[in-house]
C-alpha cells in the first residue's frame, strides 16, 4: 500500500496524542507493579480491561475488586478451582446484597466460574496474568497471547487486543521485535473513523487487514503503531467526542482552538467540583 505525505502527517499527529494516554490513563501504580505482584496483576486486569465490553454495568469491575479482596486478602501465590468457585459465589452475593440486586450477566461475566479469568488461570497454572501475556509476546507468540486473553469469558477480540497492547507497551518490549504486531491493534469506532479519514474508500474490509494497514502506515510514517492506536483513541473518545471534530484535529484544522476549548471546559468542570467540597463534606 502506498501512502501520501498528508496521510503520514496525520499518523504522526495522532501518535503525539498517545502521551495523554500513557501519562494520564496509565499513571496508576498498578500498571507498573502488576509484573512483580500477582494480586495486583489480577486486580489491574479486572478493574481496567475485563469489563470494558460495551454495555457492561459500571459496577461490575467494582464488584470484581471487592470479590478478590475477600478471596485473596491482597496476596495471590496461585489460583485454584476452589478460589474460582468461591469468587463467583461471592461476586453474585455482593451484586445482590450491596448493589441493589444487580444482575451479573453470567453469559459474559469474566468472573464466571465457567471459563472465567480465575478458572482459566487455574487451567493453565498461571499465577500472574500480566507476566504470562508478556512472556508470550517476548517469545514471539503474540497470536497465542491474543487467543489466551480472548478465551476468557466476556473478553472479545477488541478487549483482548486492548489488554495485550498495553502489556506490550508497559513491558517496554521493542515493537520491531514483536511478531504479528497487528494483534496489538484494538479496533473501536475511533480507529475505524481514523482509517476512514486517512484511506477513504480504500479502507480494507476485514478486521485483520485493517489492523495490518495501520502497522504498514506507521512503518512508513516512522511512528509507533501502539502509540498511534492509543493516540487515536484518546483523541477521539476523550477530546473530540464526534467525527467532525476528530477529523479536524487529525487533519490539523483548528486543532489548537479545539484543544484550548477542551482544556477550558475541563478546568471549568474541576472548578465547580472544587467549590462544593467544603459544602458537601
Amino acid at each position: 500500500m502506498q501512502f501520501e505525505p498528508k496521510q503520514l502527517e496525520v499518523a504522526k499527529r495522532l501518535t503525539i496524542c498517545a502521551s495523554i494516554y500513557q501519562n494520564a490513563f496509565l499513571n496508576d501504580p498498578c500498571f507498573k507493579n502488576q509484573f512483580s505482584n500477582n494480586y495486583v496483576a489480577l486486580a489491574c486486569f479486572l478493574e481496567n480491561y475485563a469489563y470494558e465490553r460495551q454495555g457492561a454495568a459500571p459496577a461490575y469491575p467494582v464488584i470484581a475488586k471487592l470479590t478478590i479482596e475477600e478471596v485473596f486478602q491482597g496476596k495471590l501465590e496461585s489460583v485454584t478451582l476452589a478460589h474460582a468457585k468461591e469468587a463467583w459465589q461471592r461476586y453474585k452475593e455482593i451484586a445482590t446484597t450491596d448493589f441493589n440486586n444487580l444482575k451479573v450477566n453470567e453469559g459474559h461475566n469474566p468472573m464466571n466460574l465457567e471459563r472465567g479469568v480465575l478458572a482459566t488461570m487455574t487451567k493453565h497454572q498461571i499465577p500472574n496474568i500480566a507476566n504470562y501475556i508478556r512472556i508470550l509476546i517476548e517469545q514471539g507468540k503474540t497470536e497465542g497471547a491474543h487467543k489466551f486473553a480472548s478465551s476468557i469469558r466476556g473478553i472479545g477480540t477488541k478487549i483482548a487486543s486492548f489488554y495485550i497492547r498495553d502489556i506490550a507497551y508497559l513491558s517496554g518490549i521493542a515493537e520491531n521485535r514483536i511478531k504479528d504486531q497487528f494483534y496489538l491493534q484494538p479496533m473501536d469506532t475511533w480507529l475505524e473513523q481514523t482509517l476512514s479519514i486517512m484511506l477513504g474508500s480504500a479502507v480494507p474490509k476485514s478486521l485483520q487487514d485493517k489492523q495490518k494497514a495501520i502497522i504498514e502506515l506507521c512503518s512508513f510514517a516512522g511512528c509507533s503503531p501502539i502509540a498511534f492506536n492509543q493516540g487515536a483513541w484518546v483523541l477521539g473518545s476523550q477530546i473530540a467526542g464526534d467525527f467532525n471534530t476528530f477529523k479536524k484535529i487529525a487533519l490539523g484544522e483548528n486543532a489548537r482552538t479545539i484543544l484550548e476549548r477542551h482544556i477550558s471546559e475541563k478546568k471549568g468542570y474541576i472548578s465547580e467540583v472544587e467549590k462544593i467540597i467544603d459544602k458537601i463534606s
